[in-house]
């Protein structure tokens, strides 16, 4: 019997990376561009297309990236001396809810200078617990790390309380779990996965981000949600569709990121757009087009069943949404109202009126008197500080969020030099009054720590042309953009949300939390900005990796 069907085209086997040089007019590669062809048909991805993102997972080689890139942590950390990040009084603040006070010097230029990482139990009795001038209680998820260093400290044997070192130790663990996911995410060949993974570490490692492991801040907290968000949205993409699983984690991975820290909050747009951001599912689309050939417009039941699966597509990331939104309106509505009194006057007298060619007209608009420009570039410690004005309640009375944020609505080129300022403390993404060493280490006070300066390094250079900061951002929202749509993979995805998320935080921070302490309020941003770089190495190797199309086999 002939089949008098018309021929076919079936897709073969996944199409592999085919790396091929650009070449000049006389037919010779460049050596700059055999080298990057060599380079990436080491470390390219592999396999692309829907097929990248179905791959087995190499779960050996992730468990031992992970713990390797654990312990090299742990290494850096604690050998050959203990490195962390010095309390500059705000660690107090978080952690008086675990019963523990910190032993130190009283003097505060003395116990900045150095790290003391003890905190022994203690019953707090109508003494300043919670954030410093009101008591508020200050929340944050870096609290499950802390109760997790609390247990360890325990098991340590480092006595009663807490001891940092363990919430240090505690960090690298969570650190090198969160590695081996990213491998096990990752497309592609497994030296290419590594590569990626050993970027990542080398990133973290930076002292200006590692330091705070060993510490009582909430940075931490918020690193390591960044990183397990990642992993988690990868996973989510790699799916294809949402699955609940997936889903369920990166609920939980971006609750966690968002509750580290208020600024944090500004990632939710971002969040939203990739729960939205669902990957076309290449071969669901060519089983229904086959279903559609063999049985001309398709039954009832398979036109349902594809309805189902769309609206299911929308619904379940978008209820996703909702459960994050309603975490971070949540973790907002409890963050302590003198905090957000401090933000606020720090943005008005140290950030606005600073640098207003008109002080008194600014205020008008803002609905102050024009006393207040006396307190023009003061803080609320400040002797000539607006508290001390009779008017001072007005401030209260008048000044909100939305005022600030309507105040650069209507004044867009003060976004000018205050982005100019912003980039300028991003690349001194440093806490400058505390020391990273331990008191009887034989280091000097308030030395810091410069064992792996390759982010502060970049930054350093950086300085001399600022510019190059947003270039590098923009470079890797394009090539996101640009493997997301031709090469059907995650990595683009997650390059665009990562370099939005910089963004949108970067201004979140300058237009709510003012000029004051901007260089250690943007650690969390250079930290996200950092990440760029194995990202746009992850891109440029892919696009630098010709895919061949797979020949089609006639039946």
């Amino acid at each position: 019997m002939v089949d008098s069907r018309p021929d076919v085209a079936k897709p073969g086997p996944p199409a592999r990376f085919a790396p091929e040089p650009l070449r000049r007019k006389n037919g010779t590669a460049s050596p700059l561009r055999s080298a990057a062809a060599y380079l990436a048909s080491t470390f390219g991805p592999g396999e692309v297309g829907s097929g990248a993102l179905r791959q087995p997972r190499p779960r050996g080689v992730a468990l031992s990236s992970g713990t390797l890139a654990a312990l090299v942590m742990i290494l850096r950390l604690f050998l050959p001396r203990t490195v962390g990040m010095a309390d500059d009084g705000t660690g107090q603040q978080l952690l008086c809810s675990l019963g523990v006070r910190n032993l130190r010097p009283w003097g505060y230029t003395e116990f900045t200078h150095f790290i003391y990482p003890s905190w022994v139990p203690h019953q707090y009795h109508g003494e300043a617990c919670g954030f410093a001038g009101s008591g508020e209680p200050v929340y944050s998820s870096q609290l499950l790390v802390l109760w997790l260093g609390k247990w360890l400290t325990s098991v340590f044997a480092w006595g009663a309380g807490l001891d940092t070192r363990a919430v240090g130790i505690a960090c690298c663990v969570a650190f090198g779990a969160l590695i081996a996911g990213l491998v096990a995410a990752l497309p592609g060949r497994t030296p290419f996965r590594v590569m990626i993974a050993a970027l990542v570490t080398l990133v973290t490692a930076d002292g200006v981000f590692a330091d705070f492991f060993v510490s009582p801040y909430r940075e931490s907290a918020a690193f390591l949600g960044t990183l397990a968000l990642a992993v988690a949205l990868l996973r989510y993409w790699n799916d294809g569709r949402p699955r609940l699983a997936s889903v369920l984690m990166v609920v939980l991975a971006a609750a966690f990121t968002i509750s580290a820290m208020p600024q944090m909050v500004s990632c939710l747009p971002v969040i939203a757009l990739a729960l939205l951001w669902l990957p076309v599912d290449e071969r669901r689309r060519a089983s229904a087009a086959r279903g559609r050939r063999r049985t001309g417009s398709g039954s009832a039941r398979r036109r349902a069943s594809s309805r189902r699966r769309r609206w299911q597509a929308f619904v379940v990331p978008s209820a996703a949404v909702i459960a994050i939104a309603g975490v971070a309106v949540a973790f907002l509505s409890v963050e302590p109202k003198r905090a957000t009194e401090v933000n606020l006057y720090n943005t008005v007298f140290a950030s606005i009126l600073p640098n207003s060619p008109d002080p008194v007209a600014d205020l008008k608009w803002l609905g102050l008197d024009r006393s207040f420009v006396t307190a023009a570039g003061s803080t609320m410690d400040s002797i000539n500080s607006a508290v001390y004005n009779s008017h001072y309640a007005q401030f209260g009375e008048q000044i909100n969020r939305g005022k600030i944020a309507a105040f650069f609505a209507t004044h867009p080129e003060r976004l000018i030099g205050l982005g100019e300022r912003g980039i300028t403390a991003l690349l001194t993404p440093e806490f400058s009054n505390g020391g990273s060493y331990m008191a009887d280490s034989g280091q000097g006070p308030g030395a810091k720590e410069r064992r792996v300066p390759v982010v502060l390094g970049l930054y350093t250079a950086l300085k001399a042309a600022p510019v190059a900061l947003p270039g590098l951002h923009l470079l890797t929202l394009l090539l996101g953009f640009a493997v997301a749509a031709r090469r059907k993979s995650g990595i683009g995805r997650l390059a665009v949300v990562m370099v939005l998320g910089c963004w949108a935080q970067f201004w979140v921070v300058l237009i709510f939390e003012g000029q004051p302490e901007i260089h250690s309020r943007m650690i969390v941003t250079g930290f996200m900005s950092a990440l760029c770089i194995p990202l746009l190495v992850a891109l440029v190797s892919i696009l630098a990796s010709k895919s061949p199309q797979p020949k089609p086999h006639v039946v």
